[in-house]
């Protein structure tokens, strides 16, 4: 089984999306955020689940979609997963906002 390992932007792109959402729906957020880590979670049994990046064409950095976000990982060997950012997809990607 893979290790899975959240990087500190990975963590800090939750907490803005809840922080977005809070005042919205509690709810909500709580069920949003519980989501993407389930969809994650995925990853150890099934760490070729996501597909590569189209913009930046590297197949160790792979995506799983989840509503509008992208949660973009990196194979970094057959024992280790690092999610590198949830991004929104309704703003552009750039390796930029993935290796701060």
């Amino acid at each position: 089984m893979v290790k899975v390992k959240w990087t500190r932007q990975a963590i800090e792109d939750i907490y803005e999306i809840r922080e977005y959402y809070r005042p919205r729906s509690e709810k909500y957020t709580k069920q949003l955020t519980d989501k993407i880590f389930e969809k994650a979670d995925n990853l150890e049994q099934y760490p070729q689940l996501g597909r590569m990046v189209p913009e930046l064409e590297r197949p160790e950095i792979r995506e799983l979609i989840y509503k509008n976000y992208r949660i973009i990982y990196h194979l970094v060997s057959e024992d280790q997963i690092d999610i590198l950012a949830v991004h929104n997809s309704l703003f552009p990607l750039s390796e930029d906002s993935i290796f701060d």
